[in-house]
């Protein structure tokens, strides 16, 4: 079954994600289930995010669920992805199910199982859920029974569990400095429960587009610099050490704006993180990072001797090795961060206690930290560019030109570059890297770099631009005039 993404299952509303696909999906499921030999009447935690459809989706899963003799219980209203992993710790339960697209532009929606470790769902259980929905019977129900007036669905509310338990892992409870916070919930889920956590922990904050917009103003909830114009706009105008804080559409991935307005690199915001727990929490371990995650954290690590294991794109390739003892802490590339002390999950909101722990603990601002990072491990320079591919471009030649790029290197000057195929293509080399992969979800083509020389990372990527459309796509070239270049 197509749609299986870097995490969960993810389509376009109406063509590859409708009822006939969930139909399938909620099947898979209780296959699975089955196979695990999970007893009737387990509980199972359901939520959904602000995307159009998601609620109806979250209900239809839900009596789905019940039809197979599960025990679902249902969110009262949108939530962020993590705090439905915590409900499925908190519940015991088999599995979890999150109906979100995340970051993904709001014609999108998606299935994404939670495992009962309370985290995303390990890779071989998403695989078998995807080979179950090719072969199996689709539940058979009208997707309309949602509209009853006779429905009636539990609940489960566990937020102030959630709230004590985020405090509990924290050093101190004096995070309030003489600051100005403003956040961006990007019109996503983690609005209302993320600043009532806030609240409890006596963190006051500016709201930053907080209205449920499943059009998400016409953008995508994904906090990226191009995105977050009007967090810089309040972090700017108001007192002179105000800083930015924003979440994505479901709130597992975290963005700054620091005290100068300049968007903080996601590298930067991870590196924060494990200086801290390293330095002034005295805490060690293994530090997991994504393969398209810049190499400051390897420098970090390295200056404290500290293991790094790398995996593919997608935290639930983290999550197993989250759940590995003596794990310190995982990251990606796009914002999401977990840690070994707490769920086997990213949690955007942990991140950003941890960092306004680092900075009242530190007793510095957020731009001195960065000024710290670089000076003890050195710059970092990263660029992403997502690349649409059309119905011209084949994936199937894409593919065949990683394959000659990895036997020739120098196509895109980096001719002593070490190739690895753990996840596309990512030619190592002594100052950075160059990664190429084909997304699971989107017809996008995307290409990051990492580099030590300023300037060098977006040369690297304007190379393997021409590289790719030279050989065939030629709409490659085209979609990038079109598309504006966006650092992450």
């Amino acid at each position: 079954m197509s749609g299986l993404g870097s995490d969960g299952f993810r389509g376009v509303i109406g063509d590859s994600f409708s009822w006939s696909v969930v139909a399938h999906l909620i099947a898979a499921t209780l296959s699975y289930l089955d196979e695990q030999a999970t007893p009737a009447g387990a509980p199972i935690p359901v939520g959904f995010d602000t995307r159009f459809l998601a609620r109806h989706f979250a209900c239809l899963v839900y009596l789905g669920l019940l039809q197979g003799k599960m025990k679902p219980t249902l969110s009262r209203s949108n939530i962020p992805s993590p705090y439905l992993s915590y409900a499925v710790r908190k519940l015991g339960a088999p599995l979890g199910i999150m109906v979100t697209a995340s970051h993904n532009p709001a014609a999108y929606l998606g299935f994404k199982p939670k495992g009962p470790e309370g985290g995303s769902a390990l890779p071989e259980v998403q695989m078998r859920i995807a080979e179950l929905a090719a072969s199996v019977r689709p539940i058979d129900m009208d997707p309309y029974v949602v509209f009853g007036p006779t429905l009636e669905f539990q609940h489960f509310n566990f937020e102030a569990d959630y709230a004590r338990a985020l405090a509990s892992l924290l050093a101190t409870k004096e995070l309030a400095q003489d600051r100005q916070l403003a956040v961006d919930f990007m019109h996503g889920s983690a609005f209302p429960l993320y600043g009532h956590v806030l609240e409890e922990l006596g963190v006051s904050f500016i709201p930053v587009r907080i209205e449920q917009d499943p059009l998400f103003a016409g953008g995508n909830p994904e906090p990226v610099a191009g995105n977050l114009e009007e967090l810089r706009s309040q972090v700017i105008a108001g007192a002179t050490r105000s800083i930015g804080a924003a979440f994505d559409g479901d709130g597992d991935r975290l963005r700054l704006v620091d005290e100068s307005g300049e968007v903080v690199p996601n590298e930067d915001i991870f590196a924060i993180c494990l200086l801290h727990l390293i330095e002034d929490r005295n805490q060690r371990g293994r530090i997991v990072k994504t393969v398209s995650f810049s190499e400051l954290i390897d420098r970090l690590a390295t200056a404290f001797n500290l293991p790094v294991v790398e995996t593919p794109v997608g935290f639930k390739h983290a999550t197993r090795e989250l759940m590995v003892p003596d794990t310190l802490a995982a990251g990606e590339e796009s914002g999401g961060i977990g840690f070994g002390f707490y769920l086997p999950e990213r949690d955007a909101l942990l991140a950003l206690l941890l960092v306004l722990e680092a900075m009242r603990m530190r007793g510095k601002q957020l731009v001195e930290l960065r000024l710290e990072l670089a000076e003890r491990f050195g710059r970092s320079y990263f660029a992403h560019q997502d690349v649409p591919l059309s119905g011209r471009t084949d994936t199937r030649q894409v593919l065949r030109q990683m394959e000659e790029l990895a036997a020739s290197p120098a196509k895109v000057g980096l001719p002593d570059a070490v190739p690895d195929r753990m996840d596309g293509l990512k030619l190592r080399h002594r100052e950075g890297f160059l990664l190429v992969r084909l997304s699971g979800t989107e017809p996008v083509l995307r290409i990051y770099c990492d580099d030590t020389t300023e300037g060098r990372e977006w040369e690297l990527v304007r190379r393997a631009v021409s590289y790719f459309s030279k050989q065939g796509s030629s709409r490659i070239a085209e979609d990038l005039d079109e598309e504006e270049a966006i650092s992450s």
